[in-house]
């Protein structure tokens, strides 16, 4: 089984890999976490270096807090995040893609589908699992 987690440190990502995990050990496969560093056409080349070091980053610290997983990872620089993941899942040749229901925007509310997400689902060549963390109780 190939798996792809769309990977962006949110804790709805980490718990995506958590889930990926749980797949592997049951059926064996290869997981590959990707994340991708959205560009604008307004970007200077700067700008877009400092964005591919913080996803080099984010891989870095994923490795290491899955450290007792064998993975891969991709880092993709596109103008469309969602599109992105659909040709790599495509390219892949993914039986699942694993993403969470929402990313590290704080604006988005804590009940809805982010924009990414939602555009994933509809278009996938395979099998999507969304995943939220859920709220630790008070």
């Amino acid at each position: 089984m190939k798996i792809v987690v769309a990977y962006d440190g949110s804790e709805d990502a980490k718990e995506g890999v958590r889930l990926a995990k749980k797949f592997l050990e049951d059926e064996g496969g290869e997981l590959t976490l990707l994340t991708v560093v959205a560009k604008r056409e307004d970007m200077s080349s700067d700008e877009i270096s400092a964005l591919r070091k913080k996803a080099e980053n984010l891989m870095s610290e994923a490795k290491s807090l899955f450290s007792d997983l064998k993975l891969q990872t991709e880092i993709i620089e596109d103008f469309s995040v969602p599109e992105a993941i659909l040709k790599f899942v495509e390219k892949k040749e993914a039986d699942l893609l694993i993403m969470g229901a929402k990313g590290t925007r704080p604006d988005i509310l804590r009940y809805t589908l982010g924009s990414t997400a939602a555009k994933v689902v509809t278009y996938s060549p395979c099998s999507v699992f969304i995943v939220r963390k859920k709220p630790k109780e008070e």
